[in-house]
């Protein structure tokens, strides 16, 4: 065997034998005895205590949404539940916003042979809404009862004052729109004006002045801004539309389930009708019915009404005064 040959033989050996003797010795004892991983690494997982930070630490920034939770039926359901865990939060990592909402809540509503419905609402999804609406739609996720979402919400006033400074030239001061074009927000519910923001700012809603708007309001004012804008006072419209007032009163009827029967809804997920101002309820009407804004519900509804049938609506609702919840 030529010499060259013989050297690379042994060095080989040697690596050999040197690898075999690191792995001995940097190999823990216990490992691959029950696997390829360390056999002790399970007591020793066992062993530890989780340590929880608990709903009490999202508090500090979230402080209206923690308010909402804790007073509502949600309180016993954790954060982590529906938004996952959040090692890092909020440093390094953002906390995940739910948006297929039906696959979510029907993880613990779903109705079921043997689930309890005492303790938990159970719901046959087939025949609670339709298939493409989402349970935010209807339900804020912190307080998903109903009547405990109809509750005034807290707010920060002072800060809500500064923040609805920027609205203020479409608006109004006072929560009054300058135009009939544009809406009143003045005495809305606080939830919608809160689901609306959020659409604009993710861009399910589209709007050349109102997208941009709403993308520069910080997440945690939206709720503050939205609450200062539904605590304000409201009545009439007072602009007359252009339609029949009887004839849109006789329409309405179809409306009542939803926006209740005097244009005030009970469910303040869905917007005020009453006191709106004609011309704004004219155009989201016709967008609903041209496709422009689309909505399980009001996408159908509006599809079968004709130009008159839309400004016989807004006449209507624009002349009844938003002061007060139906019931």
């Amino acid at each position: 065997m030529p010499k060259h040959i013989a050297r690379l033989v042994l060095l080989i050996i040697g690596f050999g034998a040197l690898a075999l003797a690191a792995k001995s010795f940097f190999t823990v004892d216990s490992f691959y005895r029950f696997g390829h991983y360390r056999a002790d690494s399970v007591p020793e997982i066992a062993a530890l205590t989780p340590a929880f930070q608990t709903p009490k630490a999202c508090q500090t920034c979230h402080a209206p949404r923690h308010a909402e939770w804790s007073g509502a039926n949600h309180k016993s359901v954790i954060c982590e539940a529906c938004h996952g865990a959040a090692p890092g939060h909020p440093d390094h990592l953002k906390v995940s916003i739910p948006t297929d909402t039906q696959r979510l809540c029907t993880q613990c509503h779903e109705q079921m042979p043997g689930r309890p419905s005492s303790s938990v609402r159970q719901i046959d999804p087939g025949q609670h809404y339709p298939s493409a609406t989402q349970c935010i739609a209807c339900h804020n996720p912190h307080a998903p009862k109903i009547e405990a979402a109809a509750a005034r919400p807290v707010f920060d006033r002072k800060a809500a004052v500064a923040s609805a400074a920027v609205c203020a030239g479409c608006h109004g001061e006072s929560g009054t729109a300058a135009n009939e074009i544009w809406p009143n927000l003045a005495g809305q519910n606080a939830a919608y004006l809160a689901r609306s923001l959020g659409a604009f700012k993710t861009g399910a809603r589209t709007d050349a002045t109102m997208a941009p708007m709403a993308q520069a309001v910080a997440d945690d004012d939206v709720p503050n801004l939205a609450a200062y804008f539904s605590s304000l006072s409201c009545g009439a419209s007072g602009r007359r539309g252009s339609g029949d007032a009887a004839a849109g009163k006789v329409l309405a009827k179809q409306c009542t389930a939803c926006h209740g029967e005097s244009g005030r809804p009970v469910n303040t997920s869905w917007p005020r009708l009453a006191g709106q101002n004609p011309g704004y309820l004219a155009n989201a009407l016709t967008a609903f019915r041209e496709g422009q804004r689309s909505d399980p519900f009001m996408s159908p509804v509006a599809h079968g009404l004709s130009d008159a049938d839309i400004a016989n609506l807004a006449t209507y609702f624009a002349a009844l005064s938003c002061g007060a919840t139906s019931k």
